[in-house]
């Protein structure tokens, strides 16, 4: 017998925004090319407030506050995490984003609405994975 767990409101809210925002991009890069300035304006829309709504899913706020320290920040000591698994979340991401913008890149070029889409949602996955491995927190 197995059990299924239904999504809660934070994580149903943080994937519709992402997929919102997969969806703007993916589809505002597309039109661009295609110089359909109106669709491009609602596309970057969709995708901002897409963000937005995943990002205050997850942490409860539209964006971050100011409070964050930034000094002394670069160098080696820009990524000084605790653990070990922490650097391979980061690399990961990393390099899940940029193949994502590696796809994203081909099929925007052939107007594929869906394969650009697989490129964007690679995209904020890596940025995701990789966020979560530098702070532990997903936006």
């Amino acid at each position: 017998m197995t059990s299924t767990v239904p999504l809660d409101r934070r994580h149903a809210g943080f994937l519709l925004g992402l997929a919102a925002t997969s969806v703007g991009l993916s589809s505002g890069f597309i039109w661009a090319s295609e110089g359909r300035t109106a669709l491009v304006v609602a596309a970057a829309a969709a995708a901002w407030f897409g963000y937005l709504a995943a990002h205050y899913a997850v942490t409860g706020r539209l964006l971050d506050s100011e409070s964050r320290s930034t000094d002394g920040l670069g160098g080696r000591e820009a990524l000084d995490l605790e653990a070990a698994w922490q650097y391979g979340a980061v690399v990961l991401g990393v390099g899940v984003l940029i193949s994502g913008m590696v796809i994203g890149a081909v099929y925007i070029n052939r107007g594929d609405h869906v394969l650009t889409n697989l490129g964007g949602a690679l995209f904020l996955g890596g940025y995701v994975i990789a966020h979560y491995g530098a702070t532990r927190e997903l936006l």
